[in-house]
C-alpha cells in the first residue's frame, strides 16, 4: 500500500463516523484490536493465546479501569477503519502518534519513546547516508512511522519494500532479498537479532533515530480511541497514571525487556 493510502481510508471513515455523542458511553467492556505480528510487543503464543508487553498492559489496564477487556487480533489494514466503524473501542499496537493520525483520531498519553535503528549483513560496512543507501533495498511495514521516515529520508535513492506485518520483513533480510530493515531497536533485539544464527549475519547499523530526529517517527507511542469517546481516553490515562504510580509499569516493562531497561516510560 502506497504511503497515507491507508489514512485516506481512515479520513472517509471518519467523515461518516466522526460525530460527537450526545451522552458519555457506560463503559463495561473495551473491545481493544492488535495486530499480533510485533514480538515482543504483540504476537501469538505457541497456544494461540495473544502476548507481549502491550497485551499484558492493556490487561493491567482494563483491571484498573474495572472493564472487560476483549483484545482482537487484527489485519493491520483493517485496525484503523475498524476503530472508526466501531468495530474496535481501542487500538493498542505499538501505534506511535503522528500529525496524520491525530486528525483523526485521538491518543491516550504517551507510554513509550522508541528508538529505532537500521538492521542488516555486518559484512556489507553500508554507510546511512543517500549515497550509501544508493540502489539498496530496504524493508519496512507498511503504513508506519518507520515507512514515512524511510520514504522521506532514501525514498529517491532506494527501493523501499513495504510489508503488511511486522515480522514479515526479517524474512525477507535473512533471505537476502532486502539489503535493510528499519524498525524499533527493541523489536530487533528481541524478536531477530536474539537468535544467534541472525546476531552472527546481522547487526545494528548506523546511528540511533527518535522523534526528535524527525516528525515523521512521532510523538511516542499511546492507545489510540475515536475522538467522540474522550471518556475512555481518560480512562485510560487515570488508568496509566495509576500503573506508573504503584510501580506495575515498571514491572511489566522489565518482564519483556530486562530489569534497568528504559523501553518504555
Amino acid at each position: 500500500m502506497k504511503r497515507y493510502a491507508r489514512l485516506l481510508l481512515i479520513t472517509a471513515a471518519c467523515a461518516t463516523f466522526g460525530a460527537p455523542l450526545a451522552h458519555a458511553k457506560e463503559w463495561t467492556q473495551v473491545n481493544v484490536a492488535t495486530d499480533a505480528t510485533f514480538p515482543p510487543f504483540e504476537s501469538v503464543a505457541p497456544d494461540g493465546s495473544l502476548t507481549g508487553y502491550d497485551i499484558d498492559l492493556i490487561h493491567a489496564l482494563c483491571d484498573r479501569m474495572q472493564v472487560k477487556c476483549n483484545v482482537i487480533n487484527a489485519a493491520w489494514s483493517g485496525m484503523f477503519p475498524g476503530l472508526l466503524g466501531k468495530k474496535y473501542d481501542a487500538l493498542i499496537s505499538s501505534l506511535n502518534i503522528t500529525e496524520e493520525r491525530k486528525r483523526v483520531m485521538a491518543f491516550t498519553d504517551v507510554y513509550e519513546f522508541p528508538v529505532y535503528r537500521f538492521v542488516g549483513p555486518k559484512s556489507e560496512h553500508l554507510a546511512i547516508t543517500p549515497e550509501g543507501l544508493k540502489g539498496k533495498t530496504i524493508a519496512v511495514q507498511t503504513g508506519t512511522p518507520m515507512d514515512n521516515f524511510i520514504t522521506q529520508r532514501f525514498g529517491n535513492v532506494a527501493t523501499i519494500k513495504r510489508y503488511e506485518s511486522g515480522s514479515e520483513p526479517y524474512l525477507d533480510l535473512a533471505s537476502g532479498r532486502a539489503d535493510l530493515h528499519f524498525s524499533y531497536q527493541a523489536q530487533i533485539d528481541s524478536s531477530f537479532l536474539s537468535k544467534p544464527e541472525n546476531a552472527q549475519r546481522f547487526g545494528l547499523i548506523g546511528p540511533a533515530y527518535t522523534g526528535k530526529d524527525s516528525q515523521a517517527l512521532g510523538e511516542g507511542v499511546a492507545i489510540a480511541v475515536r475522538k467522540q469517546d474522550d471518556d475512555l481516553r481518560l480512562k485510560f490515562n487515570t488508568a496509566l497514571a495509576q500503573l506508573r504510580k504503584d510501580g506495575e509499569l515498571k514491572k511489566i516493562n522489565d518482564k519483556w525487556f530486562g530489569a534497568g531497561s528504559n523501553v518504555t516510560q
